[in-house]
């Protein structure tokens, strides 16, 4: 069997451990033998006594040189090509590697990382060199490399902006002269998060899914925590959030918790102003990875309802400052706020200093309206929740009112319209029957927020091309699943919307788009068809 020996072998073997049978031969002796001062037959690929004590045999001219002996003189993995594959074809106006993420062709390399990658675990390889091939191995040549990083930006980069562009990019660069493993991991999630799903694989058995996992807990298992290992884990649960993998998300959630935790951000001195003053940027993207957490955690909870996940423990006993807190400290900034988002409408995701995360304010109102709600001692008062529902229109309108360069901020628009719906709806239960208690103002909201949905709706059912499907964030599929609820139970009564079975089949026919994007709208799908098919029942015995 490979991998066990003999006695009789491994006797032989101990008695001689460097013989070898191949014919090739280095001009030096490996690392291994030089280090340990031992006779080395410099065969290759491996020497023998290398290969007897299953160590990774390297030279000082091999491309692959361990981490700790790197030079930028030796090392330059700017032309690392998929060991035994040909680079991936470039036909003239043809771009594989995006056909690929659209699933216009079968991209098999692009399924799961190679498992004979993680025998050289065994032999002790640096984690960094690991994590590297690793990538190399997915995904391809530099350029494929890339052209992930690049789809990132220009799609889920929009309204999930986590990553400093700027300095990603350095980092990068970087990376092809001194591989890193965090760097890697993240390329890996942006490829995960970008990658349109197959409709004939369930997400659990997805194997890049499986492989990105594999590789982010190997990662966290050699190296300390760091941004980029938080980055990638959020962009992780994003997407264990985003295809029906509740349970796996909220897991995920508890490790960015506690890697939070470790970083000191559950501590108020870490956010104190002389701080603010010195660490600006560093802060500002503390802030936002803080918020994005609180984000994914909101949304996960709101949207599997039947799955009863408890919030994360992110509820603190001070607030940690939005990412535009700290822009006063920063170069060139003279505005903050909404003011800053419309100066900086053409420049708000490539650096720190102008990047902006309206999804932060949007994250803040939907987890502060849940955990009231799942208060069993202090349940939200009506001014609590009259309050809370102003303030979200204010920030819905501030985020409309801005000439994103990309378009809206979808992301934080859809979260803010769940919030209003949510915080409203106990409302229409009480007018229900009893059309002197209600309030005209909370019927309002939510037709407000059903009437944009279904514009958007009519939008996306018209003209929604495949690749634009990127830029759909997730949180819009349950907000016109929660409108197409509302509608069916109100639609034709306390709402007062006589084309209420209209607007749902419009819903339900952006939801079957929106499906080829992101596997949670299946879930939404389904469950409209049960509640409408029940409530056709009630109205067939009632007759």
């Amino acid at each position: 069997m490979p991998g066990f020996m003999s006695a009789s072998s491994a006797s032989s073997d101990a008695a001689s451990p460097a013989q070898s049978t191949s014919a090739a031969k280095s001009s030096r002796v490996c690392l291994n033998c030089r280090r340990k001062k031992k006779r080395c037959d410099k065969a290759l690929p491996s020497c023998g006594r290398c290969t007897y004590s299953l160590e990774v045999c390297q030279h000082e001219d091999d491309a692959a040189v361990a981490r700790s002996s790197r030079s930028p003189s030796l090392v330059d993995f700017g032309n690392f090509i998929r060991a035994g594959t040909a680079p991936m074809p470039l036909p003239v106006g043809l771009d594989p590697v995006l056909e690929s993420l659209m699933g216009q062709q079968s991209p098999s390399c692009w399924s799961t990382l190679n498992s004979s990658l993680f025998g050289s675990l065994d032999s002790g390889e640096d984690i960094h060199l690991f994590m590297f091939r690793s990538l190399c191995d997915t995904v391809g040549h530099r350029q494929a490399v890339e052209h992930v990083a690049a789809y990132y930006f220009n799609s889920v980069n929009y309204w999930f902006t986590i990553v400093d562009k700027a300095s990603f990019d350095i980092q990068v660069e970087q990376m092809w002269s001194y591989p890193s493993a965090e760097i890697a991991l993240l390329i890996l999630c942006m490829l995960l998060i970008i990658r349109t799903p197959n409709e004939n694989v369930v997400s659990m058995d997805d194997g890049l899914y499986l492989s990105v996992k594999t590789a982010s807990t190997l990662v966290q298992s050699k190296i300390p925590s760091s941004v980029s290992l938080t980055q990638s884990q959020l962009l992780i649960g994003l997407y264990e959030y985003s295809h029906g993998l509740p349970h796996q998300a909220y897991m995920s959630m508890g490790t960015c918790v506690q890697m939070t935790r470790s970083f000191g951000w559950h501590s108020k001195s870490f956010w104190s102003e002389d701080r603010q003053q010195l660490l600006a940027a560093d802060l500002k993207l503390s802030s936002i990875l803080w918020w994005a957490l609180v984000y994914v955690d909101s949304m996960l909870n709101v949207s599997y309802p039947d799955q009863k996940l408890p919030l994360s423990s992110t509820e603190l006993d001070f607030s940690i400052p939005f990412p535009e807190a700290f822009d006063q400290y920063l170069p060139g900034n003279t505005t903050a706020g909404y003011r800053a988002w419309q100066s900086n409408a053409d420049d708000n995701t490539e650096k720190i200093d102008t990047l902006v995360w309206p999804e932060a304010n949007s994250a803040y109102y939907l987890s502060t309206l849940l955990h009231q709600i799942h208060s069993p001692t202090n349940p939200p008062t009506a001014a609590d929740r009259n309050s809370l529902s102003d303030a979200i229109s204010v920030h819905t309108l501030n985020v409309m009112g801005v000439e994103w360069k990309h378009g809206t901020r979808c992301g934080a628009i859809n979260t803010n319209f769940i919030a209003l719906m949510k915080a409203n709806q106990p409302y229409l239960l009480a007018g229900m029957g009893k059309p002197e208690q209600l309030d005209v103002r909370h019927v309002n909201i939510i037709n407000s927020v059903i009437n944009s949905l279904y514009q958007t709706s009519r939008t996306i059912n018209s003209s929604l091309t495949v690749p634009q499907l990127a830029t759909v964030a997730p949180p819009a599929t349950f907000a016109v699943y929660y409108a197409s609820m509302l509608l069916m139970s109100h639609g034709d009564n306390v709402l007062n919307q006589p084309d209420w079975l209209h607007k749902i089949e419009s819903f339900q026919q952006s939801l079957r788009i929106a499906n080829r994007r992101w596997r949670i709208a299946a879930r939404y799908l389904n469950s409209i068809d049960i509640a409408f098919n029940n409530r056709l029942g009630r109205h067939m015995s009632m007759s």
